[in-house]
């Protein structure tokens, strides 16, 4: 489901679930003249429905500024909300406390005039009496340091720390809690623009490294992204395995990899396509399930020869073990041509067992608020059902095509005399509760031949999606 708020360019690049709620963090303009970017905080109910808004300035005027991969969010222990973002210039940070209902409690500025630019912090992670801060500064040599930043309730400075060499480029890209006294960051360190080592690190509450563990140069873990520690005291990571080298091209692939306690590597598993190295076939989130499974969710790509290739939104879960369990590419709610996009940037579990996800959407230049629901065993669910605004799809009784016979009890034909042949479909076939039964990828006939199998009987409708648009009819299933 698109979702628009009435702010030009609205879009979220973060999320999380609180209490079956969906807390989208975003981006977005004040106003048609586009002069100043906003933070955009917003909650939606566990179907969909938008409960309330706000947006966040620079009182200076200055734009702000998220990413995929800084600028995040977190609950906190009193109901409200702790997120990290940057105003355009680069030469800060903001940490930005508010309320259950987005009331600004304090806003904590880390002005740096020496270092190139200081301004992408992950996530926070709330302690008893403050908060600890990491990510990534550009040092006056160019190169990235990672850093720790130990800040008390309000936000002031109890400790700050570079972590490796000064002369070595190295990137906080994850960090974790182990427990009140002990975390647990992932970083990337490069030895030169294509090459680089992954770097675990245990730090306490004062910043010592504990205990720390370094891969193999461009190692078979894959750079680092993202740390998710494990009940037996180790950790699953994931990260961009670097294939080859095709001309100056790197080829990476995604990857999971389950450290013990020892760092000796359980597991491992390539998945998912290869691409180029930041081509963003990737998870920009990973989340533990209520049944002891994970979900990630970012993007990929879908690549049907003879069409162009189009980004879409990727859900992947997966055992404790690295096994797949189920995977959904999902097309943005907009005709499939390649200029229109999807990504999601969060996922989370409802106590129903569904996940949610939420990121951005874009129809040609336009940029729009993406959410989708999918049943535990990944069906795409009501936020995701064929009636949405966005796919503006036709009445039952204006469809261009028919099907017959109808009703049926097993196979039966889409004809649609009218279509040129070669072009591509996506079919899918949803009960009546919004739920997708089954979807296929399809050149386009003038007469497609399908099956019901063995579905119960009832009445089920069938979508057809081409670059044009999208048109639903109703089929009814009758078993004797």
């Amino acid at each position: 489901m698109s979702a628009n708020l009435g702010w030009p360019s609205n879009h979220f690049r973060d999320m999380i679930v609180d209490q079956d709620t969906i807390i989208g963090y975003g981006l977005a303009y004040a106003d048609n003249t586009y002069s100043q970017q906003g933070l955009v905080l917003s909650k939606f109910d566990s179907s969909g429905n938008h409960l309330f808004s706000r947006m966040l300035l620079d009182p200076l005027g200055e734009h702000l500024s998220i990413s995929y991969n800084w600028g995040k969010i977190t609950k906190t222990r009193d109901g409200g909300y702790i997120m990290t973002a940057a105003p355009t210039h680069g030469d800060a940070a903001w940490l930005i406390k508010v309320d259950h209902q987005f009331e600004v409690e304090f806003i904590k500025e880390y002005l740096d005039t020496i270092n190139r630019s200081h301004f992408r912090y992950i996530a926070p992670i709330e302690l008893s009496n403050g908060y600890l801060l990491s990510g990534a500064i550009q040092r006056p040599n160019y190169l990235d340091n990672s850093f720790a930043r130990r800040v008390d309730q309000q936000g002031n400075t109890v400790w700050f720390k570079y972590f490796g060499d000064y002369d070595v480029g190295n990137v906080f890209n994850d960090m974790a809690k182990i427990n009140d006294t002990l975390f647990v960051g992932f970083s990337t360190t490069e030895t030169s623009p294509s090459n680089a080592f992954s770097l675990v690190q245990y730090i306490d509450l004062s910043g010592n490294i504990v205990r720390s563990w370094q891969s193999e140069l461009n190692p078979e873990v894959g750079f680092a992204r993202k740390i998710l520690p494990t009940p037996d005291g180790g950790a699953i990571i994931f990260g961009l395995y670097p294939v080859e080298f095709i001309g100056e091209t790197l080829i990476v692939q995604p990857t999971l990899a389950k450290l013990d306690t020892g760092f000796q590597i359980e597991w491992l598993r390539h998945f998912g396509l290869e691409a180029r190295l930041g081509a963003d076939v990737t998870f920009w989130d990973i989340e533990p399930t209520s049944d002891g499974n994970y979900i990630g969710a970012g993007e990929s790509f879908v690549k049907i020869p003879g069409t162009p290739t189009r980004r879409v939104g990727w859900l992947h879960k997966f055992s404790p073990q690295g096994d797949s369990i189920w995977e959904n590419l999902i097309d943005a709610p907009f005709p499939l041509v390649n200029t229109n996009q999807g990504t999601l940037a969060g996922v989370g579990e409802l106590s129903s067992g569904s996940i949610v996800a939420a990121g951005e959407t874009i129809n040609g230049n336009q940029r729009y608020i993406w959410l989708v629901k999918v049943a535990a065993d990944g069906c795409l669910d009501t936020l995701c059902s064929m009636v949405t605004a966005a796919e503006e799809v036709v009445a039952a009784g204006d469809t261009p095509f028919s099907l017959y016979p109808n009703p049926t009890s097993g196979p039966f034909t889409l004809a649609w005399a009218g279509v040129p042949p070669g072009r591509e479909a996506i079919l899918q076939l949803l009960d009546a509760t919004g739920r997708v039964v089954w979807r296929q990828h399809r050149q386009w006939q003038q007469q497609i031949e399908l099956e019901v199998g063995t579905l119960p009987g009832g009445v089920y409708f069938l979508q057809v999606r081409t670059g044009q648009g999208s048109w639903v009819e109703r089929l009814v299933v009758r078993r004797k």
